[in-house]
């Protein structure tokens, strides 16, 4: 069409401003009656530009719903109630799982995903259900589990200083990530299962499913009885059986990374 208007103007005899001024003119009018005409290319760079943004916001999207979902950390948290934290990166709870049936009535009184794991850590802790477990000769114990040790320590130190620990003599350790699939399939958190590891050492004879029966108190106990053996057959010069004594604050876990409150 443009082209057309420009071939009869050239067979008009006018003055070339007159002859501008007056195509100008009618562009204009034409733009005005056909405005989706002109427009359309305006519309798909900003259609392709909203895709493009839409694509970005997509890819960061689904990073974070990804990190966020991702458990990295887990903290295992047994009295006689055993319930296992799954944490993300941000050390912020993305599951909990009970593996016994007092862990899960604990579970069913609180709400804990997604709050970071020292505030869900309270909410257990303090939560009625489980306060008939916490009497004064129960062992309250909390096992960290990472494939990061800078991790691990960082969790261990979050624990020791929340209040759900301190109030209750919790005890803090390590474990090793790798057991956890082998725990589980034992049908034990996997806090109480290196509690187990630890027992079984000295006593052959002890089961995974004895001990899904036993509170973390029972299995500690049967642990320093054999410790205190092996320490009165050392001194009486009798020997010993071949495990050096250091329990549940020492061995039961990976590097021996056990401590007490």
């Amino acid at each position: 069409m443009t082209n057309r208007i420009q071939d009869a103007f050239d067979n008009i005899e006018a003055s070339e401003g007159l002859k501008s001024s007056t195509m100008q003119f009618l562009q204009t009018e034409r733009e005005k009656r056909n405005p989706r005409q002109f427009r359309r290319p305006v519309w798909g760079k900003a259609i392709a530009a909203a895709c493009a943004m839409l694509v970005l916001m997509v890819g960061i999207g689904g990073y974070y719903y990804y990190t966020m979902r991702t458990p990295v950390s887990f903290v295992s948290i047994d009295v006689n109630p055993s319930v296992e934290l799954a944490l993300n990166r941000c050390d912020r709870v993305v599951s909990a799982t009970a593996y016994n049936e007092d862990g899960e009535i604990v579970l069913d009184g609180v709400t804990v995903k997604g709050k970071l794991y020292t505030e869900a850590i309270d909410l257990i802790v303090e939560s009625d259900a489980i306060q008939p477990y916490l009497a004064e000769d129960s062992d309250l114990t909390f096992t960290v589990a990472s494939g990061d040790s800078n991790k691990e320590n960082a969790i261990l130190t979050g624990i020791e200083n929340c209040s759900g620990c301190q109030k209750h003599g919790g005890q803090s350790y390590t474990a090793d990530v790798n057991s956890m699939t082998e725990a589980h399939d034992s049908g034990l958190s996997f806090g109480k299962y290196a509690a187990y590891l630890v027992l079984s050492q000295y006593d052959s004879t002890v089961t995974a499913e004895d001990c899904q029966n036993m509170s973390m108190a029972e299995i500690h106990s049967q642990i320093n009885e054999h410790e205190n053996d092996v320490e009165h057959n050392e001194n009486s010069g009798e020997g010993a059986s071949g495990h050096n004594g250091n329990g549940c604050s020492d061995t039961s876990f990976e590097n021996g990374n056990g401590h007490g409150h």
